[in-house]
């Protein structure tokens, strides 16, 4: 027996680093993966590994920023016992050269998004059912050019608390806010930026440990949150961000 056994779970942004590892962690751990992604091409990737893994998987097209797209997925989902919002933006742009445009974009994703699945598969979340957002810890520690993603994830936290309350006692719902983590999405938003390696040292120099972080050290965490063990957490952000915001 695995912590998942016969356990259904939806993991958004299956397409990306942290998602997709997701996928195969639940999948490793018996559940049956549904992940949901607006990259196809991706997600068709994804399906033939862990088919010819032998791992239950089914990929579906979705866009979280859009209710009809997230209305059309949740009618071809039944039970839920896990869902995983993961599907997430990052920007970086001084506060006056922020786009109205690019702030839209990235509050949609990353907080309309995980509101539109939660609220849409409300009905579908299993007696006992967990939700795992994945914030951020720039919800809680400011950094210059970073005003719309710090502020997407902290109202994901208080979207997490307010969820954990109306969801109670039926179902538990956390956040977990990883630090800076060497992963393939600050790499292609940094590019062509003139002090593309500065800012990611300094990343990595503002934690304790003097390193970013992992996609595979966060995992564990979304798992522990999501399973029976984690059965007296509700309401949580678990900060990963090597102590960073620690002082």
């Amino acid at each position: 027996m695995t912590r998942f056994d016969g356990k259904v779970a939806v993991v958004t942004g299956a397409a990306g680093d942290i998602g997709s590892r997701l996928c195969r962690a639940l999948a490793a751990e018996n559940a049956e993966v549904i992940g949901a992604d607006v990259d196809e091409a991706a997600g068709a990737r994804l399906t033939a590994e862990m088919h010819a893994a032998g791992t239950s998987f089914t990929f579906r097209h979705l866009d979280v920023a859009d209710p009809r797209s997230v209305a059309a997925f949740a009618r071809t989902v039944g039970r839920v016992d896990v869902l995983v919002n993961a599907a997430g933006v990052l920007s970086y742009a001084p506060l006056s050269e922020t786009a109205v445009e690019e702030w839209d974009r990235v509050l949609d994703i990353n907080v309309r998004g995980a509101f539109l699945v939660t609220k849409e598969l409300t009905s579908a979340l299993a007696d006992g059912a967990t939700v795992v957002n994945l914030s951020s810890s720039a919800a809680v520690r400011a950094g210059a050019g970073w005003s719309a993603y710090s502020a997407s994830k902290a109202a994901l936290v208080a979207l997490t608390k307010v969820t954990a309350a109306e969801l109670a006692p039926r179902c538990r719902v956390n956040a977990v806010c990883p630090g800076a983590l060497d992963t393939r999405m600050p790499h292609r938003l940094l590019d062509g930026h003139p002090a593309k390696e500065t800012i990611l040292h300094g990343m990595a120099e503002a934690s304790m440990l003097k390193r970013l972080g992992e996609a595979d050290e966060v995992v564990p965490i979304c798992l522990f949150l999501a399973s029976e063990e984690a059965g007296l957490i509700t309401g949580a952000s678990i900060i990963a961000d090597g102590g960073t915001t620690a002082w």
